[in-house]
Order: C-alpha cells, then sequence, then structure tokens
C-alpha cells in the first residue's frame, strides 16, 4: 500500500510508472502540484512503489571509488552559448549523444504551456529542451521510454531535476551503461497552475498574448540575467526584456513563497549528485576563476562518474575549460542546501488561487524605486564591459603596487 507523504514526496512519477497494476495514479493538490494516490481496489500490495521511491533512500555517490570532479565551463561557439542555459554544456553533450544515433530526454514546454518531459531523437527536436523551466514537468510514460531505449541499445541522455534522476533510477532498477544522467542544480519548482496563472497575468499587463517566454535570456544585455518575452498584440509582435529580479514568478521562487513543498527541505541540494554529471550556473566566477572568459555564462559541471567523464570528454574540443574544487564551486549554494520556504508560502499560493495573481503580485509587494534602479542598471552593463573594466583595474592595481614597492626600496 502507497502512502504519500505531501511534506517530502517530490512528484518524481517513478511510483505511478512501475506499479504493475495500474492502482497508482496521479492526483494535483489544491495548489496543482503533481502528488500519486492509490486505488485500494487495483493494489495487490506488491511493494514495487515504495521499492522505487527514492524519498526514504539516503544519498549515495554515484561510484564510491571515483572523487567527484568540478569544472568550469562554456561552450566556445557564441551561437551555442548565447540560446542556452549557463554556459551551454547541455545542448553540447546531448548533440553529441544524437549526433551519433542516440536519444536525449528534457523537459519543454508543447503548445498549450504544459511543461512535460519529450525524447529527441534529432537537433531540431532538441531545441525546445535548451533553457530554464522553473514548472515541474510531467514524466508520464518518460521513464519506461528511457528503459526501451537504453535495452536496445541506444545511447541515451536523460536530463531532469535531480528527484527526476533519482526517481528514474529507482524505477530502472539497475545502470546501463550507454544512459548518461545530467541533473541540474535545482532551485525549487512550481506548479503548471501557478505558471499557468503567472502567464495570464503578464498577458493582461501586455496587452497581447505570449508565444514564447525565456527565463535567461542572453541576446539582450549579453548575460543571462534577464528574461524574454514575445507577444502579440493586434496584428504586431513584440519583443520585451527585461532583468529577472524584477519578475515576480522568479522573485516568489527564489524566496520560497511558490515553489513544492519538499523543495523546502530538499535532500538533493548536497555536493553527492544523483546524477553521472551535474549542471548549474558558476556563480561568483570572477572572483573563483579571474581569467576565465565569463562572458554570456558560465557553467559548474560536476562529474561524479567515469562514465560522466567519458561522455563530458566528447565535447572538450567545443569548450573553454578551467579546472575548479568544490570550495569555489559552493558560491552556488544549491550545491549545499534548499532553497528555504518562505512561512507565507501557503498564504502567497492561497492567494493566487482564490484572488488571481495581480492580487497575490500586489500583496507581496515591489521592490523599492533605488533598488529596481541598481537591479537594472547591474543588467544593462555588458559582460564585456565589465570583464574590460576587471582587467584594466587589476593592471591599475598592479602598477600601483609596483610603484609603492619600488618608493620604499628606494627608501
Amino acid at each position: 500500500m502507497l502512502i504519500v507523504d505531501h511534506k517530502h514526496c517530490t512528484g518524481c512519477g517513478s511510483c505511478i510508472e512501475a506499479c504493475p497494476q495500474l492502482a497508482v495514479v496521479k492526483i494535483r493538490d489544491k495548489y496543482k502540484f503533481i502528488y500519486p494516490s492509490f486505488d485500494s481496489e487495483l493494489c495487490s500490495s506488491c511493494g514495487r512503489c515504495a521499492e522505487v521511491c527514492p524519498i526514504d533512500k539516503p544519498l549515495e555517490p554515484r561510484t564510491p571509488d571515483f572523487a567527484a570532479v568540478y569544472y568550469a565551463a562554456k561552450a566556445r561557439q557564441k551561437g551555442e552559448l548565447v540560446d542556452s542555459h549557463s554556459g551551454g554544456i547541455f545542448p553540447l553533450l546531448a548533440k553529441s549523444v544524437i549526433s551519433g544515433g542516440g536519444v536525449a530526454y528534457g523537459c519543454a514546454f508543447d503548445e498549450n504551456r504544459h511543461p512535460r518531459h519529450i525524447r529527441a531523437a534529432s537537433l531540431h527536436e532538441l531545441e525546445p529542451l535548451r533553457g530554464v523551466k522553473p514548472v515541474q514537468s510531467d514524466t508520464d510514460g518518460v521513464y519506461a521510454s528511457v528503459k526501451d531505449d537504453a535495452e536496445s541499445g541506444k545511447t541515451v541522455l536523460f536530463s531532469g531535476t535531480p528527484c527526476q534522476c533519482d526517481g528514474l533510477r529507482g524505477y530502472l532498477g539497475r545502470d546501463y551503461e550507454n544512459l548518461l544522467v545530467v541533473d541540474v542544480l535545482c532551485g525549487g519548482v512550481t506548479s503548471e497552475g501557478v505558471f499557468n496563472r503567472y502567464v495570464n497575468w503578464l498577458e493582461h499587463k501586455l496587452g497581447g498574448k505570449i508565444s514564447d517566454i525565456r527565463f535567461e535570456n542572453k541576446r539582450a544585455f549579453g548575460h543571462s540575467r534577464s528574461m524574454r518575452v514575445i507577444y502579440r498584440r493586434k496584428k504586431f509582435r513584440y519583443l520585451l526584456s527585461f532583468p529577472s529580479e524584477l519578475d515576480m514568478l522568479c522573485s516568489m521562487s527564489s524566496g520560497g513563497y511558490i515553489n513544492r513543498r519538499s523543495c523546502g527541505s530538499c535532500k538533493y541540494a548536497s555536493p553527492v549528485r544523483v546524477g553521472d554529471i551535474s549542471l548549474g550556473r558558476f556563480e561568483n566566477i570572477r572572483r573563483a576563476h579571474p581569467n576565465f572568459p565569463y562572458d554570456n555564462g558560465v557553467s559548474l559541471v560536476i562529474v561524479s562518474s567515469n562514465k560522466g567523464m567519458e561522455f563530458f570528454s566528447r565535447i572538450a574540443g567545443q569548450i573553454y575549460l578551467e579546472p575548479s574544487d568544490f570550495d569555489r564551486a559552493s558560491a552556488n549554494r544549491l550545491l549545499t542546501s534548499p532553497t528555504p520556504q518562505s512561512k507565507n508560502r501557503g498564504a502567497l499560493l492561497t492567494d493566487i488561487y482564490r484572488s488571481g495573481f495581480a492580487k497575490a503580485a500586489e500583496g507581496y509587494g515591489r521592490l523599492g524605486f533605488l533598488t529596481s534602479a541598481a537591479v537594472f542598471i547591474k543588467n544593462v552593463i555588458p559582460d564585456k564591459a565589465v570583464i574590460l573594466f576587471d582587467r584594466a583595474a587589476r593592471k591599475v592595481k598592479s602598477i600601483v603596487c609596483g610603484l609603492f614597492s619600488n618608493f620604499n626600496l628606494g627608501k
């Protein structure tokens, strides 16, 4: 019998996929977060659901004899870089797999803005998998599809949140040498219902229909600290770019107001990773690796298995790469701790569903004028300009220090 713990259940869906009696079904709570439920009349008490569930299982290193390796990395090709998250490593890995006749799985929005995992067997099908999606994806049927592909001998790349990757591993029950699991450093996910209310609110503010929304837009200012919204009003098509710090959904999510309940105590915010490779943003890259070309984004890459290293080495010629370590990588707090959950989470989610996103946004509040101005100025300065300024400042500092040193020696 399956007992669902809403406080810790991640909604990975492994129990739903694994039940041989089809007794476990997907339901949504009042905030539209996904949870499993079971039909007691169909349940045979076989225990398969508890067997695959990762909730109570401790995190263990992928391969105990392999010490995790950390890198700062980014794609060399600018076109590849500006359309991807952070340093653009995921699409390079996926292209390497697909070009060799394999397939890649990842999250995409369909034509109805429904977030779901899809299978990409061509480079064209890979495009929707790019970018950040702050909403939990639907994995219906995906774990079984991954298993079929892996057992047929295809090379398979599966990318998802750590809980989804762990759910997949539980479902499979074994490792496959031809399966590369790539997890992302995740700060939490909201529900599809909250996301749809946010989009409807944004469309009302813009007075048009949104056709595309990206939560990491590098084409505006040369870095990833902005969003891009494409919408149509009457006969005209508009593009709007603005700093992500000024976006209500991003702000609420980073503040722990709208994320899934389990995200606040996520065990996967840990240096022990479930993926063969883990990807995230390399925070504070200017201090950690001052000579690394950080314009247009840099990825933190954690390789946790020999298999991961073998796959990662295939794209070595297409990336800028610099070895790093845990101390520098841990500037990304998602490597050590989950996003704290706000005590007002329930109240805000209730406002969103009872009164609408507009009312909730009004109650949530806005940044002050001076803070908003500072955020805007920080975002509109291109990374290229910051790099040049840093180099000039270091050069001036070395010259000044040299002059003082000579002056003191002279005395």
